[in-house]
């Protein structure tokens, strides 16, 4: 020990020797990136132990992640070998935790509560939504959609040791403060002496987030009952027991009599209170502190910088000690970071132990896909130079942007190495392996048999496949069943198919699968079908090992769910006697775990050797040759996530705002990873042309510290070293054969299809959407809305046949009925939309019944025939006609969900088209001018049934003239000539995402899938 010791000792600059000399006392380091806190911690441990008489094993070190005990172990051991093992080092997390496993009952636990993996938290919570009535935090259009917004605001309450009830009180203070300040009160106008408008909403917002303190008590008493824990719980729990237990805290206080603390800037709330509560009475404890006021970039977890500042003082008046010599990056790289960052500790700038010194590049490109190609192209050209791949690191924003970043590289061949690598849920493969196990599962599930015929898995070539499910719809007007699947002949369609037919190849191979699958285990049967679908089917070696990866990852995930009890409470005996787990019951267990978008990474082969890829919050602790920090405009880098609930005051200053100090620290830790060579890049436009701009907190760096390139420049230098990848691999090639076919083919068969609104909708919304929807009439699983919708819709016509109005108890006999008639056979779920689709026709009953005009028709249907369009028939179903006694014609269409402004609804897009609202309204006047011979509609409405009477948005009226069919009539001209000439499959995708996190046109990545991905 003693010269391994005394060399690493020997090496040490005099703020570093200082740090490992003294000993005794609190002593806090201020340590800046590449300053040896890693070898000052290890060494002062090795010195404690040569110079007292203190025992290994009276030594704690905690640390903040596990990486950084991993590094922390094999130091120590270097310098004092098998004594190190003796040492107590563990994360904050790991430490606490073996603290509950000791005193539990202090808690009332009757045994040690077990730590909930991530997918065990998922499902309590999953749990939980779903088996209670919850008003407002599980939408009907997407109940996982506050999943995320819960579980980050119960961490960051528990972190800050807020319980439910104090919660509730935080939110009763600032609803009782809003009620009682005069500036709440409108002074002019209909409103005076009455609540503001905006306060009125503030209270009632308030009075909504009441519900996530419900979830929150729910939570906590469920996981006690259960005798569970999850991760925060951890420290909490540690906490409460050093504070209630005298023997606890004395226990810890005589097993350790140093305790040193690396990175603790990043101590939260109840982690500073453990040390207080055990440490607090003690005067001038020997605990050590090293950490970095500009590398606090752990805000979201309750870090605070003033925890660590107050440390200064708190255990008595501790030793501060700066360190700012660098050993890591050279001078321009640290230049740039102080630049960016003054420590508010000291004022101290950071020296470089480095003679060679590269400016810093600044590069633009036009997208951010150009970005990472560029990125890759360079890494590509300095690796066949000799270069090491583990030497190159992209660092980027957010996981969204890891992810993206994965993909571009793996399709350019660069092996990479990353913490968020692709997901399970990200591959096609593991959706059509997972599709085979549903099938599986159930076989006469109509939209899965469809999806599985148009996977290329199947075998089936993709435009017969495209051919025999509209053949269905040709012959007799209806999509695909699973009837028509099972059953059908080799003599369905003879013009379909010449030798064997694929399709019932592919219908054999499943059904073999069902039958010698039955009975077996999960895993047995993801093995059995993983090898016959995807492994035995590989093309080359590459291939092989992605589908090897695939099918591993699945089995794993399989074995984990047959082996834990806790996610599986349904089990089925086996002949064995043994129980088992059930298919079903995996798979939809597998199924929410994607709808929380949980990641769960491939177990990849081999990923030892790459390019490092990771978010720049992940890259602390790290440092890589080379460095490249991309998508630095300002509306990345500084966009944060709008918290779904209105939080009282006090919560909304804890939680951790995307501000410019904290964007700061993550762009500093990221800056001060690099060694050699660093660039920092930015787009100037995003993938649909909308303009992006250098993040300020960079352009407001003295330009002397960079080379700067435009977009043109790096452009240029792109198509130089590759022009084959600069085209956008996700566009669809028009030349591609099967794509081809598929143009012809509905240039023949689009007259086929009725010409209705919705149809027209779907088409200018995204005409792949059109495609699978409306042209091959793909079934669907109908969502909540559209059964609530439907069921509405049944039961308003239902009322107004009867020649008087039905009894309430009627009206939800029949709103039952057709709820069940719909699949709703939950209880918990029937009630729901019981009562929601009861409110919406009790709100028409009061105030649009009475008034109905005594000639009204309920759902209408119009078919018209226009001599301008002679190959078409447009088709309409109007849900209320009212004729009044001078001839005026009005015509209603019922909608549930959200209301829309006037402005949402006459908004016209960028090609000037009309809004799908007023392209249906537009629609049914059209369609009555053309059955009744020129008649105009004198008014056309929409009414928003789920809307409050008394809101201004519950009733939209207007008049269609003349120009807005027009716009209709040029519309459905638009559609017809882009079918003939085939520009359709080229159109630009208008979807907007609302109220669900998934951000991706499904009809878009369906052709994606079939036309580039294939």
């Amino acid at each position: 020990m003693d010269e391994d010791f005394k060399q690493a000792y020997n090496k040490l600059n005099i703020a570093q020797k200082e740090a490992v000399d003294t000993i005794d006392g609190p002593v806090m380091v201020v340590a800046g990136p590449g300053t040896g806190k890693t070898q000052i911690l290890a060494l002062r441990i090795a010195n404690i132990l040569q110079n007292t008489d203190t025992g290994a094993n009276s030594i704690l070190c905690l640390t903040f992640t596990r990486s950084g005990v991993g590094a922390m172990k094999d130091r120590l051991e270097k310098y004092i070998g098998s004594l190190s093992r003796g040492v107590t080092i563990n994360t904050f997390h790991s430490f606490a935790s073996s603290i509950v496993g000791k005193y539990y009952e202090v808690l009332d636990f009757s045994y040690p509560p077990k730590l909930m993996d991530d997918s065990e938290s998922v499902f309590l919570i999953d749990e939980i939504l779903h088996t209670n009535d919850w008003e407002y935090i599980k939408t009907r259009t997407n109940p996982s959609q506050y999943f995320n917004d819960l579980k980050g605001l119960i961490s960051l309450l528990k972190k800050e040791r807020l319980e439910p009830e104090k919660f509730l009180d935080l939110i009763k203070i600032d609803i009782e403060s809003l009620q009682k300040d005069p500036e709440s009160i409108s002074s002019r106008g209909e409103s005076k002496g009455e609540f503001k408008k905006d306060i009125i909403k503030k209270i009632e917002s308030l009075e909504r987030t009441i519900e996530v303190v419900k979830f929150y008590e729910v939570y906590e008493n469920l996981k006690k009952e259960r005798g569970m824990m999850d991760y925060d719980d951890v420290l909490e729990y540690a906490v409460k027991i050093v504070e209630d237990s005298d023997d606890a805290r004395s226990d810890i206080k005589e097993e350790y009599q140093y305790i040193l603390i690396d990175e603790h800037q990043d101590s939260s709330f109840v982690q500073n209170n453990f040390l207080k509560a055990v440490w607090g009475d003690v005067e001038m404890p020997n605990i050590f502190v090293v950490g970095d006021d500009r590398q606090l970039i752990y805000g979201f977890s309750g870090a605070n910088i003033s925890y660590f500042e107050e440390f200064s003082h708190y255990f008595g008046k501790a030793k501060l000690i700066i360190l700012v010599e660098n050993y890591r990056s050279t001078e321009n790289i640290l230049g740039l970071a102080d630049e960016l960052l003054i420590s508010s500790i000291t004022k101290e700038k950071l020296k470089s132990n480095k003679k060679e010194n590269v400016k810093i590049n600044l590069y633009q490109y036009n997208f951010p896909r150009d970005e990472i190609l560029h990125i890759g192209l360079m890494i590509k050209e300095m690796v066949e130079k000799g270069e090491n791949l583990n030497q190159f690191a992209i660092l980027l924003p957010k996981n969204k942007n890891v992810r993206q970043a994965c993909n571009i590289l793996s399709d350019m061949g660069i092996p990479i190495v990353s913490e968020k690598n692709v997901s399970i849920f990200d591959i096609n493969e593991v959706d059509s392996l997972i599709r085979v196990l549903q099938i599986i599962n159930n076989p006469n599930d109509n939209v899965l048999l469809c999806e599985s015929i148009l996977d290329q898995t199947s075998g089936i070539d993709t435009f017969l496949a495209h051919k025999f499910i509209k053949s269905f719809s040709s012959q007799n007007g209806y999509t695909l069943n699973r009837k028509d699947f099972w059953d059908f002949t080799e003599n369905t369609d003879k013009t379909l198919f010449s030798d064997t037919n694929p399709v019932s190849i592919w219908r054999g191979q499943l059904n073999n699968w069902i039958n010698s699958t039955n009975g077996e285990r999960i895993s047995k049967i993801v093995s059995i079908v993983g090898n016959e679908l995807l492994i035995e089917k590989s093309q080359n070696h590459e291939e092989l090992l992605k589908n090897v990866e695939i099918v591993r990852s699945l089995i794993h995930l399989a074995i984990s769910y047959e082996e834990n009890p806790t996610r599986n409470a349904s089990r089925i005996a086996s002949a064995d006697g043994h129980t088992k787990a059930k298919l079903n019951d995996f798979l939809q267990y597998f199924s929410r775990l994607r709808e929380y978008n949980t990641h769960i990474n491939i177990a990849s082969i081999g990923l030892n050797n790459g390019v490092h890829v990771m978010t720049l919050h992940k890259s602390k602790g790290l440092e890589y040759k080379y460095v490249f920090i991309a998508h630095m405009n300002e509306e990345i880098l500084m966009s944060s996530k709008r918290n779904a609930f209105t939080l009282p005051e006090k919560v909304k200053d804890l939680l951790d705002k995307k501000d410019i100090e904290s964007a700061k620290r993550e762009l500093y830790v990221a800056i001060t990873r690099a060694k050699d060579i660093l660039s920092i890049s930015y787009s100037k436009s995003d993938f649909e042309g909308k303009d992006l701009t250098l993040a300020h907190i960079i352009e407001d760096l003295n330009k002397d510290h960079f080379i700067i390139k435009n977009n043109i420049q790096t452009e240029d230098e792109i198509i130089k070293k590759d022009i084959k990848h600069f085209a956008l691999k996700s566009s669809l090639d028009i030349e591609n054969d099967t794509l081809k076919s598929v143009m012809d083919f509905v240039k023949q068969k689009y007259t086929e299809t009725n010409i209705t609104v919705s149809m027209l909708n779907n088409f200018f919304i995204c005409s792949w959407r059109w495609y699978f929807r409306n042209f091959l009439k793909l079934p669907e699983v109908k969502s909540k809305s559209l059964v609530l919708g439907s069921a509405v819709h049944s039961v308003i016509e239902f009322i107004l046949k009867e020649n008087s109005k039905p009894s309430d108890e009627a009206i939800k006999v029949k709103i039952v009925f057709e709820l069940k008639k719909e699949g709703i056979d939950d209880i918990i779920e029937l009630k729901k939309l019981t009562k929601d689709a009861y409110d919406s026709i009790k709100n028409w009953l009061i105030n649009y019944y009475e008034k109905l005009a005594k000639d009204h028709e309920s759902e209408r249907n119009i078919s018209f025939r226009d001599k301008n369009f002679p190959n078409l028939n447009i088709y309409g179903k109007i849900d209320l006609t009212e004729r009044l006694s001078n001839g005026d014609i009005i015509i209603t269409d019922f909608k549930t969900g959200s209301s829309k402004t006037v402005g949402m609804i006459e908004k016209k897009d960028e090609e000037n088209r009309l809004s799908s609202y007023m392209r249906q309204l537009a629609m049914y006047s059209y369609l009555v001018q053309g059955v009744e011979g020129g008649k105009i509609v004198a008014e056309s409405r929409l009414l928003f049934l789920e809307e409050n009477p008394k809101e201004k948005n519950y009733l939209y009226k207007t008049h269609i003239d003349s120009e807005v069919i027009d716009l209709l009539i040029r519309d459905i001209k638009d559609y017809e000539n882009e079918l003939i000439i085939g520009s359709w499959v080229s159109r630009p995708c208008h979807f907007k995402p609302y109220g669900t996190s998934n951000t991706e046109c499904e009809y878009c990545k369906i052709a994606n899938k079939i036309f580039v991905d294939n």
